[in-house]
């Protein structure tokens, strides 16, 4: 029987005692480790319905980020991207300046519809927005956009440019005019606990403004707002007045809100939510936006907008699923195109980020250009068409497929990586190998 030291015991029993304790409270303050997490200061709260994605760019990393509601501690993708040749934000026409704030894409851009200089794909954003407008800045026309050029930083008069296959695949994230895009010149991250402090007071914020507006204390209701406010050309004190007016004028006031969502660029927080305004004589729902900073220790409205008749959060219609005899046909018009020689149809299948054994979509119509030229005739049998993955605009299909020129012929697994481009599809990568029999001449 080995013998203990009671010293050493106690010592050891206390040290345990001590590193439970330490546990018990690290969990309190941390569960599940959350609280111990670095996140995005920008995003303050997501809102209830719509996008369950946003997009930030760091400036000074020359990165854009793709972040997920589902775990803001990481993004979900990073891409390389290039802003404006000169620092700062945009003030004007011409500054050669990428914004910085916050920001939604309004259009989207296909290459049919584009120069070269954008790439594949192109996002319009809604700069100069109304708070940028308020501060007089100017410039217009700031995309989100591809490139057919080799990517360097701090290169574009202005856009966040993207590589080619980043626009494309960001592209399947994004929603128009509700996947915020927080532009900064460093994307600053806080802790859990802190960013949940702040949400909460900014929640807390926009309810007392809603409460005292239905209650007529214009008083209190017009502390909320930053001496420098302007809002649909009135200022502080004709804001007052104006509110004033319809307080007397209307014994009540109601005001409900839905979908809040906040977002931080620097010094401002822009909070954007559903509203509905009803008076005995009057009613009106649509989307508000209001600007914060902070005076001294407490947040002001210095903008105020609304567009009626606009809901933010609205789900879009579900994507129809793709059948299995969609994507037969399409395999048919592919087969009946190579067989018949027909060029132009066949390499207007491939998308044009096609790529196979080095070759580009040139090279591939060069050498298929070659094999017409070289044989008489194709016979090409397709069977056991399965579709194997598929998400979102993309799909994979297999199929075995016997292939028969002159005096060639093989047989193997083809498998076709399509991609949807507005209503078509189109085959961005293709693999073959042989089957086991192997391959005859």
């Amino acid at each position: 029987m080995i013998k203990t030291n009671k010293t050493l015991s106690g010592f050891i029993t206390l040290r345990n005692i001590i590193f439970l304790g330490l546990l018990i409270l690290f969990q309190a303050y941390c569960p599940n480790g959350t609280s111990a997490k670095l996140i995005p200061a920008p995003l303050l709260k997501w809102a209830d319905k719509g996008t369950d994605y946003a997009v930030l760019v760091d400036k000074s990393a020359q990165k854009v980020f793709l972040y997920s509601r589902d775990d803001v501690s990481k993004p979900v993708k990073v891409y390389k991207c290039s802003t404006g040749e000169n620092s700062g934000p945009k003030l004007k026409r011409n500054d050669r300046k990428t914004p910085e704030g916050i920001y939604f894409f309004t259009h989207s851009y296909q290459d049919r519809e584009l120069a070269p200089i954008y790439g594949v794909r192109a996002f319009a954003m809604d700069y100069p927005n109304p708070l940028d407008k308020k501060q007089g800045k100017g410039g217009y026309g700031i995309w989100f956009h591809g490139t057919n050029e080799p990517l360097k930083p701090w290169d574009s008069n202005g856009c966040v440019v993207l590589e080619n296959e980043s626009i494309d695949e960001l592209a399947s994230y994004l929603r128009l005019h509700e996947t915020p895009v927080i532009i900064s010149s460093y994307i600053d991250r806080v802790p859990y606990k802190r960013q949940k402090r702040e949400s909460e007071t900014l929640q807390k914020f926009v309810e007392t403004w809603v409460r005292v507006w239905k209650n007529k204390n214009i008083d209190q209701y017009m502390r909320l707002y930053s001496p420098s406010f302007m809002a649909g050309g009135m200022g502080w004190g004709a804001w007052k007045a104006h509110k004033s007016r319809l307080a007397k004028k209307y014994k009540k006031i109601h005001v409900e809100i839905d979908n809040l969502q906040l977002y931080r660029a620097k010094d401002t927080v822009f909070a954007m939510f559903n509203q509905t305004y009803r008076t005995s004589a009057f009613e009106s729902r649509g989307q508000k936006k209001l600007y914060l900073t902070k005076n001294s220790n407490q947040w002001k409205i210095i903008g105020e907008f609304f567009e009626r008749g606009k809901i933010a959060g609205k789900v879009p219609p579900r994507r129809k699923k793709t059948s299995p005899k969609e994507i037969e046909d399409f395999i048919h018009f592919w087969k009946n195109a190579w067989e018949r020689k027909e060029l132009d149809k066949y390499i207007g299948l491939y998308d044009r980020t096609f790529r196979f054994h080095g070759m580009d979509l040139r090279a591939w119509r060069s050498y298929k250009s070659r094999l017409n030229r070289k044989y008489g005739s194709f016979k090409i049998r397709v069977s056991k068409v399965k579709i194997i993955k598929a998400s979102g605009n993309k799909l994979k299909v297999r199929f075995i497929q016997e292939y028969k020129a002159d005096t060639y012929h093989d047989s193997g697994i083809k498998n076709l990586f399509l991609l949807k481009r507005g209503k078509q599809w189109k085959i961005k990568k293709e693999t073959w190998r042989p089957l086991p029999t192997g391959r005859t001449k």
